[in-house]
């Protein structure tokens, strides 16, 4: 589920939090890293049953109104085209996502009549809902072409999910579109076949393989950054003219250690690829002038490593 840039993300954040909070102790933090890349995932499954339950909050509604002691024209003929969305039915009747859900302790019971309520009523004003409603298409990919289009537009900016969510998670803050994203990834790749017996995709692409490549990278990444720290400054330090190490922003220095430790202890992993990773994430996590200052320094980095011999690839591709 979580690609390897969203992992070098976590690593990124938990080790800048390491420096922050002047940590020594390695293996609690790795313990707290693993939690926190758990809990990312734990926040795609929550956003993913957050839309399951408007839909069941939508059902509960039209069967209440057809019930009043004077229904409407509309309380009697109600358009059931968002209650009877394909791609949320399914969901609601999958097992394996009722499993997380309660892995997870997610209870929309507590936060139906406010939070739920209020933000079914908040969808209803949207223009794609009123799209949607009144749409003769009536498929699969149109159930889903409106959600990832609630998604797209509204999700990311919409101030009631952030208050919520600020007051129930944790990391939140570092979660939020990473969550999103991973929501909207899921339902565009979710096919018409998807029902009460499929599997919802584990935390690490390589989870169900016979080894977990992809938690061994978080930890070797995670470690090895932190154990060579003092080497790797050494390596910069040399490489670097007309700057003061002390200069260099944290945040980079730490983009540039973890992309050395792709460097010299993941060998299936092309440098070129190393370096394109930690140019993107520069972009996001740190200065605007980073990106250039990261590469020049991880190709020159590069370059004298594997002059040295200390870069050393393996596998098809890479010899």
């Amino acid at each position: 589920m979580l690609n390897r840039r969203f992992l070098r993300v976590k690593v990124l954040q938990e080790i800048y939090a390491y420096h922050q909070a002047q940590e020594t102790d390695i293996a609690t933090a790795e313990r707290r890293l693993l939690d926190r890349i758990d809990n990312l995932y734990g926040f795609f499954i929550r956003q993913l049953t957050f839309l399951v339950e408007v839909r069941a909050f939508a059902e509960r509604r039209i069967e209440e109104n057809l019930h009043k002691n004077f229904p409407t024209q509309e309380d009697l003929n109600p358009n059931r085209k968002f209650m009877n969305n394909r791609v949320l039915v399914a969901l609601e009747a999958n097992k394996d996502l009722a499993r997380l859900q309660e892995k997870y302790k997610i209870n929309w019971d507590d936060d139906r009549e406010d939070f739920i309520r209020a933000y079914y009523q908040r969808m209803r004003e949207y223009p794609e809902y009123a799209e949607y409603m009144n749409d003769t298409k009536d498929d699969f990919e149109r159930d889903k072409k409106y959600l990832l289009e609630v998604i797209d537009n509204h999700l990311a900016d919409d101030d009631l999910l952030f208050d919520f969510y600020s007051d129930k998670l944790l990391d939140y803050n570092s979660d939020y579109q990473i969550g999103l994203f991973l929501l909207w990834k899921f339902i565009n790749e979710m096919g018409e076949d998807f029902d009460e017996f499929s599997k919802m995709p584990p935390v690490y692409k390589t989870e169900n393989e016979a080894v977990n490549d992809d938690l061994h990278f978080v930890k070797v990444l995670f470690k090895e950054t932190l154990r060579h720290a003092d080497e790797y400054q050494q390596w910069v330090t040399e490489n670097i003219s007309n700057w003061d190490y002390d200069r260099i922003a944290l945040m980079d220095r730490i983009i540039i250690f973890m992309a050395l430790t792709e460097f010299c202890q993941c060998r299936d992993i092309p440098v070129k690829v190393t370096i394109n990773e930690y140019i993107e994430i520069s972009k996001y996590y740190s200065t605007p002038d980073s990106r250039r200052f990261v590469n020049g320094i991880l190709d020159k980095l590069a370059e004298k490593l594997t002059a040295e011999g200390k870069i050393k690839k393996t596998g098809r591709g890479l010899v």
